[in-house]
């Protein structure tokens, strides 16, 4: 045996199995990582489209209540369309704030809402923001912002 390398069948077929799994876990990192991206990318790029149109928005949440601060400021050129909805598409709240104003800031309260995905739709021009509140009852009611 001058320069080979003699392997036996079962190292040969642990050494398949091994390759394959690291093939395997990479190629499944690199999906959900590439997942992720695309979606962090596609909420930054729908958020700096609305602030290139002069509209920008946040929603916060005032300590220790079910209630949210919706802030908007845009431009005196447009009006403002803000409607909120359930995951089921009912509407529970449409104005259509002033075309001469630039600070629209309202408190919603969602003491007496039912457990659910609530969305805050914000029509500025042709530009549209989504904006998420969770509600959820255990014992305690958990609020999450999105």
């Amino acid at each position: 045996m001058t320069g080979h390398l003699v392997i036996n069948y079962k190292t040969y077929i642990a050494m398949k199995i091994i390759i394959s799994k690291i093939v395997l876990v990479a190629t499944l990192i690199c999906s959900l990582s590439s997942f992720t991206t695309d979606k962090k990318a596609d909420a930054m790029a729908k958020a700096e489209a609305a602030k290139l149109a002069g509209f920008g928005a946040s929603l916060f949440q005032l300590n220790n209540t079910y209630k949210v601060k919706l802030s908007v400021d845009k431009k005196e050129d447009s009006y403002l369309r803000i409607i909120l909805k359930d995951q089921l598409g009912r509407t529970y709240y449409n104005e259509l704030y002033g075309k001469k104003e630039s600070q629209y800031r309202r408190t919603f309260d969602f003491t007496d809402m039912a457990d659910g995905t609530y969305q805050f739709e914000l029509v500025y021009k042709d530009h549209k923001l989504t904006k998420e509140v969770q509600l959820e009852t255990n014992q305690d009611r958990v609020f999450i912002l999105q």
